[in-house]
């Protein structure tokens, strides 16, 4: 079905892989309305684009993302580049009622949000991710993280000690320290598991709406290619009119010569 037949739905429901494909995950997501998981423009391009920088973000290195957006940006737009000829294949077949012309412009217009609005948005969202992947989402370095452990169980206990000992709580039972403790101690897994989650809905959130912004371009298209064809087809009649009304009067005048 083309394109702007389609009802403006969200973009494919985009899901990190490794570690949210968990059970729960899965699950979660399988949950999800159907009309959330249809493909985007061009035959989703803009999902499958930022699935392919996902794909290949482990070969970014550090080296890269220390010296900056920039760099990561470089790298990210090197491989829209080997994207670019399948987003020129996606608009013909999906757009044949528009001219050579029209479909040149609209890849230029599609192209130019990718460039200025995709992929500095995911080179934004994935610098910021990726260091504190990598890092194991721990606010101390790699040496330091069962240091970093210990002292969130620390921090558990003592917030259950607390509870227990506040007055104003009900809680008077010392049990309740152990449940607090463990907290502390799983709190770098839980980070994770959240940040995982917000960086997913951050990536659902640039290719929604890159999706219906190109959406929004392709139906001004096919909306400017229809009056087009009207006013060429009122201008053909015109001419048919005037072409029989030259010869109507070219008879009449060779009757009365």
């Amino acid at each position: 079905m083309p394109m702007h037949q389609r009802l403006p739905a969200e973009a494919h429901y985009y899901t990190l892989g490794n570690s949210m494909s968990s059970l729960l995950g899965r699950a979660l997501l399988a949950l999800r309305p159907s009309s959330t998981r249809v493909p985007g423009p061009f035959d989703g391009f803009v999902d499958s684009l930022v699935q392919k920088l996902e794909n290949c973000r482990a070969g970014l290195t550090d080296e890269a993302l220390s010296r900056g957006t920039s760099e990561v940006e470089s790298w990210a737009e090197a491989l829209y580049v080997e994207e670019v000829p399948r987003l020129r294949d996606s608009i013909r077949l999906e757009e044949p009622h528009l001219t050579h012309e029209a479909r040149e412009e609209l890849f230029r217009k599609a192209d130019d949000l990718v460039r200025k609005v995709v992929v500095p948005g995911w080179v934004r969202l994935a610098s910021r991710f990726t260091s504190r992947e990598r890092n194991g989402f721990y606010a101390l370095a790699e040496p330091l993280h069962g240091v970093e452990r210990a002292l969130w169980a620390v921090l558990g206990m003592t917030i259950g000690l607390f509870v227990v000992w506040a007055p104003f709580i009900p809680l008077w039972s010392k049990e309740w320290v152990l449940p607090f403790t463990v907290g502390g101690l799983v709190f770098p897994e839980l980070r994770r598991w959240l940040s995982l989650r917000q960086y997913e809905g951050e990536l659902n959130q640039l290719v929604g709406r890159a999706d219906r912004e190109i959406a929004r371009v392709d139906l001004a298209y096919l909306t400017e290619s229809t009056a087009v064809a009207e006013r060429e087809a009122l201008d053909s009649d015109e001419a048919v009119r005037a072409a029989a009304r030259a010869r109507a009067t070219a008879s009449v005048a060779g009757k009365e010569g």
